[in-house]
Parts: C-alpha cells; structure tokens; sequence
C-alpha cells in the first residue's frame, strides 16, 4: 500500500485526489494539510511515501528549505511539487536538493495521479512538460553562465548600457587594454566575432 499525504491550501485538489484514489485499491490517502507550517509535523505522524505539496501554499513558506529539512529527516520519502507558476532556476534548485516531481496545476495531472504516484514510489522522477522545458532552459542558462568570469560580465553589462571601451575601462578602473582583452575573451567562448553578436547571445542565454 502506497502512503500518500497533501499538502495544498486548495480544497479542491486533496477533494480530487480523495475521490480518485478511493478507488485506487493500491494507494491510500493518509494525511492532508492546507497549512505549509504542518508539514514536517503532518510527515512524522502520517509516515506517507509520497508528498504532494504545494510550492507557494503561503507566503512566509520557502518550499525549498522545507525539501532540504524533510529530505534530511525523512530521507525516504519521495517529494512532488504542485505549483500553478514556473521558475526554471527554482525547478532545478528543487531537483538539486531531493524532490522527484514538479507538477504544473494546469497540467492534466489528477486523471493519470495514480500512475505518477506508483513512479514516484518507485523513485522515478515525474515532471510535467512545461517543467522539463524549464529545467532545461535553467541549465542552458548555468552552463553559459559557468563560462564567463564575473569580470566578463560585468563588462557585457557595461556595453549593453552603449558604454565604450574606454567609460567601461573608467569605471571598472582598469584599462582600455585590458577591457580589449576581456572582450577578445567574451568572443571567443561564445562563439562570436563582433560586440553586438556577443549582447545578443548574451541577452538570449540571460547572462546579463
């Protein structure tokens, strides 16, 4: 038997997930909370495998350092987060720190629950499209960020603002020389030949 506890401040989700899994004679709905204060207190008496909780169920509660305290109590359970928003970075710090799903509410989830409960039982990591698409985004983003220097990007963000070379080079007190060959390095690890190829790639990759 699968344990299965909510935790969600909308009625409606635990009242959706009550009625499926009903019938679901290998998944039992054992605790639900629409307080995120409740949770580690909710996990210790319920002991459920699988939580559902809710990333923005309050405005004082910080999902992740919730994920970081139960992973490191209840190292067992497996962790899915509901959420109606996406931020790619926060996707990839949840990952990072333990959880195996990120759902999107607007995602058809509650139809297919029982499937996706039995995975996550069974350490298999579930994401919703849209949430695939942002880890991936996130990571896109880490790896170009990983190959600039603080330094390069303060420079990129200098020349984005139409500073020349020599206002860059004043007000990072530094010399023109040196900015020349900060911008020779920008170039040539993103793959480009000129200031404004560099500011596009740049403003794609959200290096700046």
């Amino acid at each position: 038997m699968i344990r299965v506890a909510v935790v969600d401040d909308h009625p409606h989700v635990a009242i959706a997930l009550r009625a499926l899994l009903d019938q679901t004679p290998d998944i039992q709905l054992v605790a639900e909370s629409r307080r995120g204060g409740d949770v580690a207190a909710l996990v210790r008496r319920a002991r459920p495998h699988v939580l559902l909780l809710d990333l923005f169920i309050e405005p004082e509660f910080d999902a992740l350092a919730a994920v970081r305290r139960l992973r490191a109590d209840f190292p067992d359970l497996k962790i899915c987060l509901l959420s109606a928003y996406l931020e790619p970075a926060l996707v990839r710090d949840l990952l990072q720190a333990g959880v195996y799903g990120y759902i999107l509410k607007d995602d058809d989830y509650v139809s297919r629950v029982d499937t996706i409960i039995r995975d996550l039982a069974d350490g298999q990591v579930y994401l919703s499209p849209q949430a695939y698409e942002a880890l991936a985004q996130a990571t896109r983003a880490e790896s170009a960020e990983s190959l600039l220097s603080e330094r390069e990007v303060e420079i990129l963000r200098l020349a984005k603002r139409g500073l020349p070379n020599p206002q860059i080079a004043r007000s990072l007190h530094i010399s023109p020389g040196t900015v020349r060959n900060h911008l020779s390095a920008i170039y040539r690890k993103l793959g480009v030949h000129s200031r404004h190829e560099a500011l596009q790639i740049a403003d794609e990759r959200h290096l700046i």
